[in-house]
């Protein structure tokens, strides 16, 4: 089995209701887990840093995501948000974190502006070019 095949297997796992996934054959075998959406989040000490934004024709720019993954709004749970509604966010400001194969990846701002929306919560599962915030120029 190589890696694309192992990256379609997570990909099938994380854009669908499983828990967990397994496969095997005679000369290899893999299982998958999805990691539990109430476990605190551990921000690794190099985190890959990653900015989207993409134009769009209504009040703001979208801010979409570059990957699947799982969305967290906050560092850990005990933590506010990095953004809300309404604050002012500069270029390269951290607004989330998405969770893929159990590496955190900051999703930034390549725009200053202010955030109108937030529109995933703790927890959810987001695919690639998902739309997470509408950031007002």
């Amino acid at each position: 089995m190589n890696t694309k095949d192992i990256k379609q297997l997570i990909t099938i796992l994380e854009t669908s209701n499983l828990e967990e996934l397994g496969y095997k054959t005679k000369d290899f075998e893999i299982h998958l887990k999805k990691a539990s959406a109430n476990r605190a989040v551990e921000l690794l000490s190099t985190p890959a840093e990653i900015q989207a934004a993409v134009p769009t024709e209504s009040k703001g720019n979208s801010i979409k995501s570059p990957l699947v993954g799982v969305f967290y709004s906050k560092p850990d749970p005990s933590a506010d948000p990095y953004v809300e509604v309404g604050k002012r966010v500069e270029k390269g400001d951290v607004l989330c974190v998405i969770e893929a194969m159990k590496v955190m990846n900051e999703i930034k701002a390549n725009q200053s502006g202010v955030i109108q929306e937030v529109l995933l919560q703790d927890g959810d599962i987001v695919d690639f070019d998902q739309q997470l915030f509408v950031i007002a120029s």
